[in-house]
């Protein structure tokens, strides 16, 4: 095909693209892009075409790259179902990896307004999901623990838990709040070991299951117009960290990770504590 007959086709497919207007549009600006240095160099579109075109914009981003060669992949195949192409030219091509995207943690008065919608009568899902937020566990080793991993000792209250690759940690329980509802949860329970949290189907105790953890959670983000996933909580709580000034080895060791570079996502810290800490510094001079 030619220039013109192939952007012909290209808006044909984009009139039945089934997606939303903004990436009908993304996709309409890629393939022109591609379509004119096609024809400004020569080229067909065809494998070693696709060769030269992305190799002689090898400046872009992996997330730009990944974005037009979607919309390129999703012309292709459209166009060999209608018998426009022989071949898809862009079978062989290699995605580039993308980076792990950055943690994005909430405000602690939006995971407030949410904590707020959990009723008094479930402290149950209060505490677990404050546990989460105020230590930044993972929610499976919050399930995972047992009441007699809990050590309330006054002024040193903890919680030892097993993390990835069944790696065990001590983390320091420093929220009076958290600390408090630990306490009078316990005193609620009927049992001094096996799992700290339970499900009470039919009045029968048993190990309390993800699904249903998730399940409770959206409702109480759904009641308090927040979004929020429940690992965004441990986000939340490293972001908290990173802001406060915790080192970032601190931070490693608190989230159980197992290599530096999985806390350095978080090291994007606000614009507001990065004045603070440069003011600090200034005064000290």
């Amino acid at each position: 095909m030619d220039a013109m007959t192939l952007q012909t086709q290209a808006e044909r497919f984009l009139a039945e693209l089934k997606r939303s207007p903004h990436t009908v549009r993304a996709y309409r600006a890629d393939l022109r892009h591609l379509i004119t240095w096609l024809d400004e160099m020569g080229h067909p579109l065809n494998g070693p075409g696709l060769d030269a075109y992305f190799a002689a914009h090898a400046q872009w981003a992996a997330s730009t790259r990944n974005r037009k060669q979607t919309a390129l992949e999703r012309f292709c195949r459209w166009a060999l179902q209608r018998e426009l192409l022989d071949r898809d030219p862009t079978l062989h091509l290699e995605r580039p990896s993308l980076p792990p995207p950055h943690p994005r943690g909430l405000r602690r008065e939006e995971i407030e307004r949410i904590f707020a919608e959990i009723p008094a009568e479930q402290a149950r899902d209060a505490l677990l999901f404050r546990l989460v937020f105020e230590t930044g566990l993972r929610i499976g080793e919050a399930l995972g623990a047992h009441v007699e991993d809990l050590d309330l000792t006054r002024g040193d209250e903890h919680l030892t838990v097993v993390g990835k690759g069944n790696r065990k940690r001590t983390v320091l329980l420093d929220d009076p709040r958290l600390v408090n509802l630990l306490r009078r949860y316990l005193r609620t329970l009927g049992y001094t070991h096996g799992p700290l949290f339970q499900a009470t189907k039919n009045g029968r105790g048993g190990p309390l299951r993800y699904q249903s953890v998730q399940e409770r959670w959206q409702g109480y983000t759904k009641r308090a117009g927040v979004i929020c996933t429940l690992h965004q909580l441990r986000h939340s709580h490293a972001t908290e960290l990173v802001n406060g000034g915790v080192s970032l080895a601190t931070i490693r060791k608190r989230l159980g990770h197992q290599h530096i570079q999985t806390t350095l996502r978080y090291a994007e810290v606000s614009d507001q504590t990065t004045d603070a800490e440069v003011r600090k510094w200034r005064r000290q001079r």
